[in-house]
Order: C-alpha cells, then sequence, then structure tokens
C-alpha cells in the first residue's frame, strides 16, 4: 500500500478488535475510502503519529471522530506504521479513554513497547495469513527454549545466562529456528510461532 495510491485503488486487508458495532457502521459507511488515520499514514514519512495530530478542519473529518467517539472507539489514539515488506506497510492503532495528560505520559513512557507489539500484531497477522503456505515446523528442544525466552524479550545473553548455553550456541539455535519458520527477521519467527501454535501462549507465562 503505496503512499503514491489512492484509498480506492489501494489493496486493503485488515484485522481489528474495535466494538463489533462500529465494525459494522464503519462498513455500511464505507469510512475506508474517507479515513482520516489510513489517509494520514499512507502520505506520512512518520513512523507513528497521535490522533491529535490529524487536522479535524473538514466536517467529514469531524464527523468520522465524533461518530468513533459515539462507538466507543477512544478519544486518543496512536497509529505506528510497521514497514518490514517490499512495497507494502501496516499502520497498527491503539486507543484509549484516559485522560490527554495521562494519555501522552502512557505514550512517553511505553512507546518502545507499543513498536515491538505493532511488529509482532503485524507479523501475527501475516502469519495467519500465509499459515497454509508453511510446512509444518519441528523445533528441538533448546530451539523452542530459546525462542520462548526470546518471545519473553530476554536477550541473547539472557538467554545464555538462564539456559547455561553460550551467547554463539542460543544464537545458532535462534538463527536455526528462524530459519525453520520461515521468518523474516526474530520478532517475526517469534510471531509466525504463537500464530501457528508451535509455541503455545501459555508457554509465556510458565516457567521453564
Amino acid at each position: 500500500m503505496g503512499s503514491n495510491k489512492s484509498l480506492e485503488s489501494s489493496l486493503l486487508a485488515s484485522y481489528v478488535t474495535y466494538p463489533k458495532e462500529w465494525q459494522r457502521r464503519y462498513f455500511l459507511k464505507q469510512y475506508f475510502l474517507t479515513d482520516p488515520i489510513l489517509r494520514y499514514g499512507m502520505n506520512t514519512s512518520l513512523n507513528h503519529f497521535d490522533w491529535g495530530d490529524v487536522e479535524e478542519e473538514s466536517p467529514t473529518i469531524k464527523d468520522f471522530f465524533s461518530d468513533a467517539a459515539r462507538h466507543k472507539v477512544g478519544s486518543n489514539g496512536i497509529s505506528i506504521l510497521v514497514r518490514n515488506r517490499k512495497n507494502s506497510y501496516a499502520i497498527v492503532s491503539f486507543t484509549s479513554d484516559m485522560t490527554r495528560g495521562t494519555w501522552q505520559k502512557f505514550k512517553s513512557i511505553n512507546i518502545d513497547k507499543l513498536y515491538h507489539a505493532s511488529a509482532l500484531i503485524d507479523s501475527a497477522a501475516m502469519a495467519g495469513s500465509n499459515r497454509l503456505e508453511i510446512s509444518d515446523v519441528n523445533l528441538s528442544l533448546r530451539e523452542e527454549q530459546c525462542l520462548i525466552w526470546a518471545a519473553r524479550g530476554k536477550t541473547y545473553e539472557e538467554i545464555g545466562e538462564i539456559t547455561t548455553l553460550s551467547y554463539y550456541s542460543v544464537r545458532s539455535h535462534l538463527d536455526i529456528a528462524r530459519h525453520k519458520l520461515h521468518g523474516t527477521n526474530l520478532t517475526n519467527a517469534v510471531a509466525i510461532a504463537l500464530a501457528r501454535g508451535v509455541i503455545p501462549p501459555i508457554a509465556l507465562r510458565e516457567p521453564l
């Protein structure tokens, strides 16, 4: 989805957790043709933007945000652009009903985590859409352990300390796991593993 294309001619795909009523409303009103968040995201060079940065001068944009608020979308929002595929990218949005001051503080503290979450969400969505193209994956015990700790946000050094493996052994196990999963990078491999059930979500909470 390039910035030189109009929304009408772009190929759009979406994965949403907004209220069902808003999803129905969005479809019936054909908001995908005028959505100011999509339009702003398609034309910005920024890696993220706050919804408050989107101009609301137009009556159409004002009506859109008012309608969204009535359907409990959230009074604050941030959209993060995930640019990890050739000729396309994803726009991942998070919303909240925090006060403006609390929202600004939340963003400043958690922006790195929001970037990481956006990459995982995008990768999981892509893995889910392509899962029939990925053959069954069999990870060794060490590969699985290292991948789970990586999913928990541990560095190579930290994984080495936990598993008593050397830094190079950890990197080797993770590289092999990434290749088996056809991941473009480690974050993508983790997302694919979670989406396909190679790593059960409960494993991220239980001790190994």
